[in-house]
């Protein structure tokens, strides 16, 4: 059974299907988001109404899964991660300089990195951890996230249903 087979068993027949492929997609990502959202704007989505409701339900899988991975970072914490660094980081060519330039940046911007890191693609299955990892306040986690993830989903669903319409 193909990936696409295992994503229309679960996502034919209802939202809330689609919402759990959204959330399981943070954590096996075996299929891009992108492609996931499209095909589910291609073969789910009949109309403005459900396209409104699978984004609903595609965004709150997403910020789950997101929610999952900030808790995470919050439970490794800053300081096992400095040290993993300290220890690894040669072997990832990250210094312990340059972790520390890094660190201060995302504390600097952690709004606009998390918003802007859920339309990038690969990135934005990682950034909920440093957000967790530097204690990110979680109404401000969560607000980046969904303006963030409707924005990526929004765009991936839109494209799938106008392509079910062209077809």
């Amino acid at each position: 059974m193909t990936a696409e087979h295992v994503m229309m068993l679960v996502a034919g027949h209802t939202m809330l299907g689609a919402g759990f492929l959204a959330l399981a997609e943070k954590f096996l990502p075996v299929v891009p988001s992108s492609a996931l959202l499209i095909l589910l704007g291609m073969n789910i989505v009949a109309g403005p109404g459900d396209l409104a409701l699978m984004l609903l339900a595609t965004t709150i899988g997403s910020s789950l899964g997101c929610l999952g991975l900030y808790a995470l970072g919050m439970a490794l914490g800053e300081g096992r991660c400095a040290a993993f660094v300290a220890r690894y980081g040669r072997y990832l060519l990250l210094s312990r300089a340059r972790y520390d330039r890094l660190v201060e940046g995302y504390r600097r911007r952690h709004f606009q990195v998390t918003f802007l890191g859920q339309t990038i693609p690969t990135a934005r299955a990682y950034l909920p951890l440093p957000a967790g990892i530097f204690r990110m306040a979680p109404s401000r986690f969560m607000l980046a996230i969904l303006l963030g993830t409707s924005l990526w989903n929004g765009g991936f669903l839109t494209i799938g249903y106008f392509m079910r319409l062209g077809a």
